[in-house]
C-alpha cells in the first residue's frame, strides 16, 4: 500500500468550489464505496497539531478507537508509534490500519515487541514545531479501520480528487451502481450514468454516500 507523502498542495490552489456528489444505496451497497478511503480523502484541519490531536478534531475519530483499535500508523511512508507527540504538516500523509496479520504486522504494530526490526522505516520524532493555521492531510483507511469508520466517513462526506473518482467509477462499472436508489450532484438529481462525466475535470468532489433508512 502506498502511504508516502503527497506532493500536492490543495490549499494553495485556486479552483472552483468542490461538486457536492450525494448517493444513497440500499442495504450493506455503501461498502462498494470503502476501497476509496484506501485510495486517500482530503482532510483538512489545524497545523501544529499532534496526529493525535488532528484525528481527533479534524477525522472526528474517538480517544478510545484511536488507542485500541488503530495498530498501524503511517506518517508519510514511515512506521509511527506514538501519535501523540509526532505533528502533522500541510501536505502529510497518514495511514491508518488495524491489527495486521503475521510477523510484517508484528513489526509494524505500533509500539510493539519487534518496533526495533523497522528502524530504517520508522518516523522520527520531530523536533520543530508545525505552522499553525489550516493545513490539508491525505487520510487513508485500510481493513477493519476502513469498515468501522468509513461508512460513518462517507456519510459525513469526504472531499475526494475528480480525477480519483472518476478512475474509481469506471473500474467499478456498472457493479458501483448496483443499489444506488438515488444521486444528487448540487442538490440535482441525476442519473449514475451521467457521474463519470460530470466529475470529468473537476478538481475536488465533496462525496456523500449513506444507506437508505
Amino acid at each position: 500500500m502506498h502511504t508516502g507523502r503527497v506532493v500536492m498542495k490543495p490549499r494553495n490552489q485556486a479552483s472552483a468550489a468542490p461538486l457536492k456528489l450525494s448517493l444513497t444505496m440500499s442495504g450493506n451497497a455503501v461498502s462498494r464505496f470503502l476501497p476509496i478511503l484506501g485510495e486517500g480523502i482530503l482532510l483538512k484541519g489545524l497545523g501544529g497539531e499532534t496526529v493525535e490531536d488532528f484525528l481527533l478534531k479534524a477525522g472526528a475519530v474517538s480517544p478510545v478507537y484511536l488507542k485500541e483499535r488503530v495498530q498501524t500508523v503511517f506518517l508519510n511512508g514511515k512506521a509511527l508509534d506514538d501519535f501523540s507527540t509526532a505533528q502533522v504538516a500541510d501536505g502529510d500523509s497518514l495511514a491508518l490500519s488495524a491489527a495486521m496479520p503475521g510477523l510484517a504486522g508484528a513489526v509494524l504494530r505500533r509500539g510493539g515487541f519487534y518496533a526495533a526490526m523497522r528502524r530504517q522505516i520508522s518516523h522520527e520524532a520531530q523536533t520543530q514545531t508545525a505552522a499553525a493555521g489550516e493545513i490539508s492531510v491525505i487520510l487513508k483507511l485500510f481493513n477493519m479501520v476502513a469498515r468501522e469508520l468509513g461508512p460513518e466517513f462517507l456519510k459525513q462526506g469526504v472531499l475526494v480528487s475528480g480525477d480519483q473518482l472518476r478512475n474509481f467509477v469506471e473500474r467499478q462499472g456498472r457493479w458501483a451502481w448496483n443499489g444506488c436508489l438515488a444521486a444528487e450532484a448540487d442538490g440535482q438529481p441525476v442519473k449514475v450514468s451521467q457521474i463519470a462525466e460530470l466529475v470529468r475535470g473537476r478538481e475536488w468532489i465533496r462525496l456523500s454516500v449513506q444507506g437508505s433508512v
